[in-house]
C-alpha cells in the first residue's frame, strides 16, 4: 500500500480507458415512467457542507495523490477515524488551471482515511505505479476484472468492506458484467488485507449497511437496468465472514439467497439506511437517488418503521444543480456519523458522458457533501 499525507486540516466518469465510473452501472437505458411526485424537503433545507468540500477539494488539488473518485461510502474507525471507501478513483496532481492530464492514473477501488482532518490515500502498487487496492485473484491489469467497492462496517480489528467484482465482456462502454460480492477484511490499523467470497447470488449485496441491535443488515440491488430492486439480508452482528447469512423472503428469514424478496424499487445502486433521531418520529431512512426515472436529479428520503421496510413516503431531500447535458449525478447516500441531531450528511457523485469533461474540470469528477435539515 501506498499514501501520502496532507497536513492541512480542512477544505473543498468516465476514464480514459472508455469505463463508465464504478456505480454508474446500469445507468444506461433507464426508461423515464410515470411516477409520484415526491415531497420537496424545501430549498432551504439543504446547504453545501464547507468543511467537507475545503477537506477534500484541497487535499485533491495540491496533495499530489488522490484528485477524485466516486462511491464514497464512510466508515467509523474504533479510534475516531474515518474511512472512505472510494470506487473508481483518479490520482496524480490537478493542473493550474483544474483540469486533470490526460495520463492520469486510474484505478478501480481506493481508501482515504481521514485522520481528524488529516487524509492519507491507500492503494495498491507504488507512487509510480499504483494499482487498486484490492484485486480479484488473477486479474493482472484488471482490464478483464475488478472490484468495486461497496459500503463497510467494523468488526473488532478489521475494516470490512463489501466488495462486488464485475469482468469485462466486451468492447463497449457497457460491456460489463457483475460476477460476485465477497469481503474484503483489512486489518487495523496498517489495512493488511484479506478476501473472502460470499455465496452466490444475483444480487449485489453492497449497497448498504445498517447496524442494528443483535444483526448486521446487509442491504443489496438485483439491477434489471430499467429498474432496480432493494433486497436485504442479515448475519448475527460481528460475524459477517462467519456465520449464514439470512435473506428477508417478505415476511421472514430464509436461509436461502434465491427466497431474497424485493423490499423497494427506484433505489441507485448505492444508497444508505440509518436510524433516524427523535425530530421526525425516528424509525429508519434510506437515502438513495430517484433511480425511477432516467437522469433524475432527485436525491430522496424514504421512512420506515423497521429495517425491513415497507419504505414509504419519499420525501424530496435535493435536486443537483449539476445535472445538465452530459453532467450527471448519482448514488446518494448519507453518513450518520457525520451528522447531527435533526438533520442528514449526504454525498453524491458526479461525472460525465463526454470524458473529456471529467479532465477539463476535476470537479466533474468528485463527490459533493451536502448537509439537510430533517
Amino acid at each position: 500500500m501506498t499514501d501520502h499525507r496532507s497536513p492541512r486540516p480542512a477544505a473543498a466518469g468516465l476514464s480514459r480507458r472508455g469505463v463508465l465510473t464504478a456505480t454508474a452501472i446500469g445507468f444506461a437505458g433507464l426508461a423515464v415512467g410515470t411516477r409520484a411526485t415526491p415531497a420537496a424537503a424545501g430549498p432551504d433545507r439543504a446547504v453545501i457542507d464547507a468543511e467537507l468540500t475545503r477537506l477534500f477539494g484541497d487535499y485533491g488539488d495540491t496533495a499530489g495523490r488522490w484528485t477524485g473518485a466516486d462511491s464514497a461510502y464512510s466508515v467509523p474507525l474504533p479510534d475516531g477515524r474515518i474511512a472512505w471507501l472510494y470506487s473508481d478513483t483518479f490520482l496524480g496532481t490537478v493542473n493550474a488551471d483544474h483540469s486533470r492530464p490526460t495520463d492520469s492514473p486510474f484505478i478501480h477501488n481506493s481508501i482515504i482515511i481521514d485522520d481528524h482532518g488529516e487524509l492519507t490515500t491507500y492503494t495498491g502498487g507504488t507512487p509510480d505505479a499504483p494499482r487498486s487496492l484490492v484485486a480479484p485473484e488473477g486479474s493482472g491489469d484488471e482490464t478483464g476484472s475488478w472490484y468495486w467497492f461497496g459500503d463497510g462496517t467494523v468488526e473488532g480489528d478489521q475494516l470490512r468492506v463489501l466488495v462486488l467484482e464485475f469482468e469485462k465482456t466486451g468492447d463497449g462502454v457497457f460491456d460489463f458484467a457483475f460476477v460476485a460480492t465477497a469481503v474484503a477484511s483489512f486489518r487495523l490499523p496498517d489495512l493488511a488485507v484479506t478476501v473472502r467470497s460470499l455465496p452466490d447470488s444475483p444480487i449485489s449485496w453492497a449497497s448498504a449497511v445498517l447496524e442494528c441491535g443483535r444483526y448486521s443488515y446487509v442491504y443489496g440491488v438485483e439491477d434489471l437496468q430499467s429498474t432496480k430492486y432493494a433486497h436485504l439480508a442479515r448475519v448475527p452482528r460481528g460475524r459477517l465472514t462467519e456465520s449464514p447469512w439470512q435473506y428477508y423472503d417478505g415476511a421472514g428469514w430464509s436461509a436461502d439467497p434465491t427466497a431474497s424478496a424485493r423490499i423497494l424499487t427506484g433505489v441507485s445502486n448505492e444508497f444508505s439506511v440509518q436510524r433516524l433521531g427523535g425530530v421526525d418520529g425516528g424509525g429508519f431512512g434510506l437515502v438513495t437517488g430517484d433511480a425511477r426515472e432516467s437522469l433524475s436529479p432527485d436525491i430522496l428520503l424514504y421512512r420506515s418503521s423497521t429495517p425491513t421496510g415497507p419504505f414509504t413516503d419519499p420525501v424530496r431531500l435535493y435536486s443537483t444543480p449539476e445535472t445538465s447535458g452530459n453532467i450527471f449525478t448519482y448514488n446518494a447516500k448519507s453518513h450518520p456519523e457525520l451528522a447531527g441531531d435533526g438533520e442528514l450528511l449526504v454525498t453524491y457523485n458526479v461525472n460525465s458522458f463526454d470524458t473529456a469533461d471529467v479532465y477539463a474540470e476535476v470537479d466533474n469528477y468528485r463527490p459533493r457533501y451536502l448537509r439537510v435539515l430533517r
